[in-house]
């Protein structure tokens, strides 16, 4: 009888231990945690998915329409979406997904190959847009906490974290012009992200994700994102219209070729004349 008692005793002390623990208050998220979940929060709905149509040709020349997936970032209340110039590369058609789900046809406003960017419109009649806030890219440090936001493998909006790297890295585009002053991350960036914005902890765009470093072409860790400084300086320029679908260098290089024709000429002109 008296091992009963302790054996019950001891039973309805477990059980009431047992039952504060399990009812008791979750474990409170820490600073870093609740930073992520507010910054998702607010800049998750400015972040859209692009699905572009490219018709490419097999061997019997025949039009074959293939879809391709991409990330981009609202940069204005007009509609304005900046994205990776590769992400809608030669394509027939352009579709954006807003984070609710609804999908929306976009036009093309413009393209800078040199430093894979473009930006594209959409129109939406009486609807508010929310538009991530551009930092500056000019103070970066090594070891800052970064967050990217995508579509990777078109799974829909994802959040991963990350710091920077490193700073100043150049990367050569499928154009053969080099990017320069690129920002390194370990943040996973994963094929679909790209276009997709690099944020700082304050919720604010300092960088478009663009390329990754990768044997496999999925994540290992080196990703690079444009950054938002040269990315203002673009975004500019090709909705106002100037040098549409012109990269500085380009342009740089059409000068120099004409100056050496009219230098020449010039030359040749000085001749004819002397003789």
């Amino acid at each position: 009888m008296v091992m009963l008692k302790r054996f019950s005793s001891r039973s309805f002390f477990i059980v009431v231990v047992s039952f504060f623990s399990l009812s008791g208050p979750t474990k409170a998220k820490t600073a870093d945690e609740a930073n992520n979940v507010e910054i998702y929060r607010r800049a998750g709905p400015g972040v859209v998915n692009i699905s572009s149509v490219v018709v490419r040709h097999d061997f019997f020349h025949r039009p074959i329409p293939q879809e391709g997936i991409g990330s981009g970032v609202i940069i204005d209340k007009k509609g304005h979406i900046v994205t990776n110039n590769h992400v809608i590369k030669d394509a027939r058609s352009l579709e954006v997904t807003l984070a609710d789900g609804s999908k929306w046809r976009a036009s093309l406003v413009g393209t800078d190959p040199d430093n894979d960017l473009a930006v594209i419109k959409i129109d939406i009649p009486d609807r508010e847009l929310t538009v991530i806030p551009m930092g500056s890219s000019k103070d970066l440090e090594v070891g800052q906490k970064v967050l990217a936001i995508g579509n990777p493998f078109g799974l829909g909006q994802t959040l991963t974290t990350g710091i920077i790297s490193s700073l100043g890295r150049s990367i050569r585009t499928a154009t053969g012009s080099v990017i320069r002053d690129l920002v390194q991350t370990d943040a996973a960036i994963n094929p679909g992200n790209s276009g997709g914005p690099l944020l700082n902890s304050q919720g604010e765009m300092i960088g478009i994700n663009t390329v990754i470093l990768s044997p496999t072409g999925a994540n290992v860790g080196v990703g690079f994102g444009i950054p938002v400084d040269i990315v203002k300086r673009v975004v500019r320029r090709l909705i106002s219209g100037r040098f549409l679908d012109f990269g500085i260098r380009t342009l740089v290089f059409f000068a120099v070729v004409l100056l050496i024709i009219y230098l020449s000429w010039r030359k040749v002109v000085g001749i004819k004349k002397g003789s």
